[in-house]
């Protein structure tokens, strides 16, 4: 059953997959959370229950919201769009039609008493509270990685250099590096204090976005050392999940992982580059911002107020990052995965 919102116009779940991607690929305003996979691959992973609406005049589909609903034990339901990536909110032909997914959106909280929680790269004008906290540091690639290279700052072109010199290398994967993607993150995370995604989450991800994913590895001498995950939706690529291992960073790792990312998106054919998400002023922007990228607002709209924003809540647990940090590796990554699929950001 869908719910009325304009005589002909009506919104409703959605379970054609097929309809469903097909309007995501034609949408003015789009990113890769929003594809029906991430249904299939956070359930698998985590067994979240997703809500996936459309608004429909008719018969023709003209907007999507996917909806992950989140139930933490002590902290009550959040209905999230989207957890663990970048992007989400609803995608639509044009404001009225997000307004009207977003206003079913918030009569199902309402009625499931859950937090509504929607990242969005729009500032849709929504009547609901908003934390600007976040930033994604975007690049434009240009028409050729010769072009781009020249653009580089000196710095950043010296340190691609100096891993080069240092003996590092980096290719271009799929899911037969997983393993190695997986072991360079997995300690990354433990050395930042954060609960770490299941490696099924990754692989899941690889499976089911394989024609728009790549893995990128850096090694020194055969040995993973640097890691990345590239995604791909339209002309643009996203870097959501970086990692090098601490004592390479004097070898400049991460630099090489960039710039071969780069690289290659501009061989697939990508003209925007993503370095994923950083919240204001922390040293990451900083670093991203050395690249040449400039600043895109990310808009966390919620409902109600009194909950506060997922941004605002995950500051509060620095008591816990530098208990993590602690744990034995091994342990780590068998309790990570166990939490984190409670952890939205």
């Amino acid at each position: 059953m869908g719910a009325r919102v304009t005589q002909g116009a009506w919104v409703g779940e959605v379970t054609d997959r097929e309809a469903w991607n097909g309007f995501v690929e034609r949408a003015p305003i789009t990113t890769v959370m929003h594809r029906w996979e991430w249904r299939e691959i956070i359930e698998t992973t985590y067994g979240h229950q997703s809500i996936y609406l459309g608004a429909f005049r008719g018969s023709e589909l003209t907007g999507v919201l996917p909806l992950v609903s989140m139930t933490r034990p002590l902290s009550g339901t959040r209905l999230v769009s989207m957890p663990f990536g970048e992007g989400g909110g609803p995608c639509a032909t044009d404001d009225d039609v997000a307004r009207s997914l977003v206003g079913e959106a918030r009569d199902r909280a309402a009625r499931a008493k859950a937090v509504l929680d929607l990242r969005t790269t729009q500032d849709l004008g929504l009547d609901m509270p908003v934390s600007l906290d976040k930033v994604a540091m975007v690049l434009e690639l240009g028409d050729s990685a010769e072009a781009l290279w020249g653009r580089l700052p000196a710095e950043r072109r010296n340190r691609v250099k100096k891993a080069g010199r240092e003996g590092l290398t980096a290719t271009v994967d799929g899911l037969e590096a997983l393993d190695d993607f997986y072991g360079v993150f997995a300690r990354n995370m433990r050395d930042l204090g954060s609960p770490v995604h299941a490696r099924g989450f990754f692989e899941q991800i690889l499976v089911k976005l394989a024609d728009r994913t790549r893995l990128v590895v850096v090694r020194a001498h055969g040995r993973p050392v640097g890691a990345a995950m590239m995604l791909r939706q339209g002309d643009t690529v996203t870097v959501p999940w970086i990692s090098s291992l601490r004592e390479f960073f004097p070898k400049c790792p991460n630099q090489l992982l960039y710039w071969r990312a780069m690289e290659q998106s501009i061989a697939d054919g990508a003209v925007r580059f993503d370095f994923g998400r950083s919240s204001i002023g922390a040293g990451t922007l900083e670093a991203k911002r050395q690249w040449g990228a400039t600043p895109v607002q990310q808009y966390w709209y919620y409902h109600p107020e009194a909950a506060g924003s997922s941004a605002e809540n995950a500051s509060r647990f620095g008591w816990a990052m530098r208990a993590w940090r602690r744990l034995p590796l091994a342990a780590a990554n068998v309790l990570g995965p166990r939490l984190r699929g409670w952890i939205s950001n």
